[in-house]
């Protein structure tokens, strides 16, 4: 694996800038808004990367903001809701990160 290319690095960057967004809009709205169902979008990209493993990586850093999301969130829904929903979303980009990496062999 030699050095990234310059359009790995302004891919790395944009997934970066998409997943920091996504994240403060995810914050900036109550609980029970599915706003981290747009980590789709950044998890998408990493799949043009010439690095196999970075849709891994993407989808873990994903994982980690939804969870973090979920804890320093304003209230809204119920508990039972906002977990199940949060569940749903960790299970949805594990799920679509398989899915980049079959499509990638």
């Amino acid at each position: 694996m030699g050095p990234l290319t310059t359009e790995d690095q302004i891919l790395i960057a944009v997934i970066g800038i998409l997943m920091a967004g996504v994240f403060v809009l995810d914050l900036l709205t109550p609980l029970g808004i599915a706003m981290w169902a747009l980590y789709v979008l950044p998890l998408g990209l990493s799949r043009w990367l010439s690095l196999r493993y970075v849709i891994w990586v993407v989808a873990g850093a994903c994982t980690g903001l939804i969870i973090l999301g979920y804890l320093y969130k304003p209230p809204g829904a119920s508990f039972d809701v906002a977990v199940t929903n949060r569940s749903l979303g960790v299970v949805m980009v594990w799920i679509v990160a398989f899915l980049l990496t079959e499509d990638r062999v």
